[in-house]
């Protein structure tokens, strides 16, 4: 019984086949590009995201996720994202190196939510502000990519302009 089993198995299941990924495809600077190596290299293995599972130990569910075309994050666990290059075939030295981009863009994604969950910015009382600092402030925040304080120096902004005109009608 147990030969049957063993014979109707995908041939990928015994193959030593290596997949190879062309320098370009490891181009790894964002999340998305991320996602779309996991679905390439699953798609080269030949291997569906069950079968994987099957060779790993990591749950069919999550072997899935792990390819989903709606995917917009980064995989959380870096364990099973090695399992499942290595589940597909992929080179070692490119396992490495794919790991190393999943460290990189993991740390970065950290970075980014520990700005936005930083201590807003102590903004100045309006009366205090006038037009041009507030634009300045403007100006150098969005250069520093901190968009949310932004938006509120644009409101202290509009109290500028709007007392601003008042003296002017005054």
């Amino acid at each position: 019984m147990l030969k049957k089993v063993v014979e109707r198995m995908p041939e990928t299941f015994t193959t030593a086949s290596r997949v190879v990924l062309k320098p370009d495809e490891m181009t790894l600077a964002t999340v998305a590009e991320f996602a779309a190596m996991l679905r390439l290299v699953l798609k080269k293995s030949g291997m569906t995201a069950g079968q994987v599972a099957a060779k790993t130990s990591i749950a069919r569910s999550s072997a899935y996720s792990l390819v989903s075309a709606t995917r917009t994050g980064l995989p959380v666990d870096a364990a099973q994202v090695q399992l499942f290059m290595r589940g597909c075939g992929l080179r070692h030295d490119q396992i490495d190196e794919v790991m190393r981009a999943w460290t990189r863009l993991s740390a970065d994604n950290r970075r980014r939510r520990d700005v936005n969950l930083a201590k807003p910015e102590r903004l100045p009382p309006a009366e205090d502000l006038g037009v041009d600092e507030c634009v300045e402030h403007i100006q150098r925040l969005r250069v520093e990519g901190k968009h949310a304080v932004a938006v509120a120096w644009a409101r202290r902004l509009i109290g500028a302009l709007l007392a601003e005109r008042a003296e002017l009608d005054a």
